[in-house]
């Protein structure tokens, strides 16, 4: 590393020596007592005592240094020497003149990062930037990361990262004999200098890095955020509800894609959003788009709650074995309320001249979604609505023409106002369709 980017490399030997400085302090107090113990027994009871004190010091010596820290949840890339992506990848570092990295693999993740593994770092690329940046803009973006391939593979940075991320571990899982409170403090003070040294390394990347596609990194970065919060949305509405009743949505990048040209139609995020669609995406580099995004969706509860779900659900199952019976299951235990029980009521004889008593009383924080779920249900149950779902949005109904019914609006009128006039009127429309 070159110029001013030695400054890594300073920073590098500087937790390499915290780390030795602690090791020394643990070899010398345990050569303390061992000496004491040789002086105080005799003969052979003393030399065993030095022996069991040194190989008692020398256990968590061992077990740190055999510590192996997670590797990330990813899909690697298939056929990944032939493959589009891995030959722009191949492109850009000799454009940047630094290795290429040892493999490409796919996370969920919205992020990109190089992961270092036994056999050199891995380039790690989170799919919804693939599926939602084009092609230039993904160039762009990756170009930086790319960049940071000289430090990944200098000696001093690597074995610095490998002994923060050992120290990390140990603090999480704790190490005996070694107090936490003292492994805390070692991983702090390395922790600190590791933030910097990894400042350093990106700024100097990013510098390097522009020379590969300048105006395509300018408008990756107008879309990151985006891309992050329609994903947080999408499996926040959709996904996390499938996996908690075992199922794995299959194709969670494909619904991010239309969760996000919805967003683009109908709040004009997006200026030029048929212009941009009709550039090439990043997915399309890849041999197998579909196959890649079952793969990865596979993954995602893996990542994102700790846990595996095994079954994998199409969309068009969706409403069938997740939606309605949650919702079902949500009416059935609505909470004993006068609103829940008049809303039963005129969903049950939906005439446009029922009179229906309004109450005011707002109710308690259960309220409104058990009001919700028995109205979206007697809907279904009546005909004039059926589930589908919105991939900004969730589940939501849709009338006998195709629209979404304004159950939120309804919700609020009669939680907040006990109010049946919206819920009335919508009745008769819908009766009219």
């Amino acid at each position: 590393m070159g110029g001013g980017a030695d400054q890594p490399v300073r920073l590098a030997r500087a937790i390499l020596r915290i780390g030795s400085l602690a090791v020394a302090g643990w070899v010398l107090l345990a050569c303390a007592v061992a000496a004491l113990a040789g002086w105080l027994l005799p003969g052979y009871a003393g030399a065993a005592g030095v022996l069991a004190v040194l190989g008692f010091a020398a256990v968590p010596l061992w077990r740190f240094h055999r510590i192996t820290p997670p590797a990330s949840a990813t899909v690697p890339l298939e056929n990944a020497d032939r493959s589009e992506l891995a030959l722009i990848v191949r492109q850009i570092s000799a454009a940047l003149g630094v290795p290429t990295p040892a493999a490409i693999e796919l996370s969920p993740d919205c992020d990109a990062w190089l992961e270092p593994r036994q056999g050199g770092p891995v380039l790690v690329v989170g799919t919804p930037f693939l599926w939602w940046l084009r092609v230039s803009e993904l160039r762009g973006l990756l170009a930086p990361v790319i960049a940071g391939l000289e430090a990944a593979h200098d000696p001093a940075v690597v074995r610095a990262r490998r002994t923060v991320r050992r120290l990390d571990c140990a603090q999480r899982q704790g190490l005996l004999p070694w107090p936490r409170g003292l492994v805390a403090w070692v991983a702090d003070g390395c922790r600190t200098r590791a933030e910097g040294m990894e400042r350093v390394i990106a700024a100097h990347a990013s510098q390097r890095a522009r020379i590969v596609e300048p105006a395509g990194r300018v408008y990756a970065h107008e879309q990151v955020g985006l891309v992050a919060a329609a994903w947080e949305r999408l499996l926040t509405r959709l996904a996390y509800p499938a996996w908690d009743a075992g199922y794995a949505p299959s194709a969670l990048n494909a619904a991010l894609v239309a969760a996000l040209v919805e967003l683009g139609e109908r709040d004009r995020v997006g200026v030029g959003l048929a212009d941009r669609l009709s550039e090439r995406p990043g997915c399309d580099l890849l041999d197998e788009p579909g196959e890649v995004d079952r793969a990865v969706s596979a993954i995602v509860p893996v990542v994102y709650q700790d846990k595996a779900v095994e079954t994998p659900l199409d969309w068009s199952d969706y409403t069938r074995l997740v939606a309605e019976p949650n919702l079902r299951k949500a009416a059935a235990a609505a909470p004993d309320h006068p609103l829940v029980a008049k809303t039963r009521a005129l969903l049950l004889a939906p005439a446009p001249h029922t009179t229906i008593t309004l109450i005011h009383d707002s109710g308690d924080g259960e309220l409104p979604a058990g009001l919700r779920a028995v109205l979206q249900c007697g809907l279904v149950d009546l005909g004039y609505a059926a589930f589908a779902v919105d991939w900004l949005d969730g589940v939501v109904l849709r009338d006998r023409a195709g629209l979404t019914v304004p159950v939120d609006e309804i919700v609020h009128a009669l939680v907040d106002y006990s109010d049946f006039t919206a819920l009335r009127e919508w009745l008769s429309y819908a009766a009219g369709l």
